[in-house]
């Protein structure tokens, strides 16, 4: 998904890093659930770079496979004050009824709150709302939810639109930054609920099917070392640069068909975009995994307990 945690592999590709370093590497540009996780299955993906969540399903259903390494998560930024810029939010629209989380809450279980089930976003959301007093029985009743990835930027636009079929959406960055900015261009006017600052952010992570593990160390290990050189630079690089290389990154990988065309922001965007620390990938935690994996059990997103040791190789991360 064209979102903030796959911007250290576009950088990487688009600057050429991954050629660099003796790697072919292609990136295939999709949020269709059923069919990413089938083309994974059936061996046409090497690797997957996902929520948590979307790592445990497919290891629940036992599809050979490890979690190699953390992708992205919130970090503070040196750059600017040690400062953590967010990650998801949670918005509304002034047409609707809500001006606080509080409100949401008071107006019951009753599906206002759009977002991708499974997925992080529903685990923090699930957080949020707990902390506030929901009943974990009555979660469920609170989310409208949509399956396919691809449909991130459906919700962005139905909030923006000011539409009474999204009164709150769950977005992930940037979409939810270009949400509140095209919004505010068509003195729409968006209110943000939560910014998860509160909630614990799982690490997006990289899935390798184990075949290729097996077979090709080498080229993992080169791998890994095109994506420290694409952290490295992105994080003393400046941000018109940033922003420029990502959006021709984007078109490239995700949206070819608008080449050659101008996109249309409004005046001032670039200046409104939040422009995260990106972290070196590390070795995921066993109380993370474990914290998701009860998640999902209770959700019934898995069937059974899925063990750590079995579920990762951290073999390529080096020392």
């Amino acid at each position: 998904m064209p979102a903030q945690d796959v911007v250290t592999l576009a950088f990487a590709l688009d600057r050429n890093l991954f050629t660099k370093h003796g790697i072919p590497v292609e990136l295939v540009c999709g949020g269709n659930t059923l069919e990413r996780n089938a083309a994974f299955s059936g061996g046409q993906l090497d690797a997957l770079a996902v929520d948590l969540i979307s790592a445990l399903v497919l290891l629940g259903r036992r599809v050979p496979s490890a979690i190699v390494s953390t992708l992205f998560e919130p970090a503070p930024n040196p750059r600017s004050g040690n400062n953590i810029v967010r990650t998801v939010a949670l918005l509304t629209h002034r047409f609707s009824n809500y001006k606080t989380l509080d409100d949401v809450i008071k107006a019951g279980p009753r599906r206002q709150i759009a977002l991708i089930q499974p997925s992080d976003m529903e685990y923090m959301t699930d957080q949020l709302l707990l902390a506030k007093g929901v009943r974990s029985g009555d979660l469920d009743r609170y989310y409208t939810g949509i399956e396919d990835y691809d449909r991130i930027q459906q919700i962005a636009q139905f909030l923006g639109a000011g539409s009474p079929g999204v009164p709150v959406g769950v977005l992930p960055e940037p979409h939810a930054t270009l949400t509140e900015i095209t919004a505010e261009a068509n003195q729409m006017g968006m209110i943000a609920l939560a910014d998860y600052q509160s909630v614990r952010t799982p690490p997006s992570v990289i899935l390798f099917r184990r075949a290729v593990l097996d077979e090709r160390g080498a080229q993992i290990n080169r791998f890994f070392a095109a994506l420290r050189e694409s952290i490295n630079t992105l994080n003393t690089s400046s941000r018109d640069f940033i922003i420029t290389t990502l959006i021709r990154a984007a078109i490239d990988i995700c949206f070819p068909d608008l080449k050659g065309q101008e996109l249309q922001f409004p005046a001032g965007w670039q200046e409104k975009l939040r422009i995260p620390h990106f972290p070196a990938p590390r070795a995921l935690k066993k109380e993370e995994f474990d914290a998701q994996v009860e998640w999902a059990l209770g959700k019934r997103y898995i069937r059974e307990r899925i063990a750590f040791e079995a579920s990762v190789d951290f073999r390529y991360l080096g020392s």
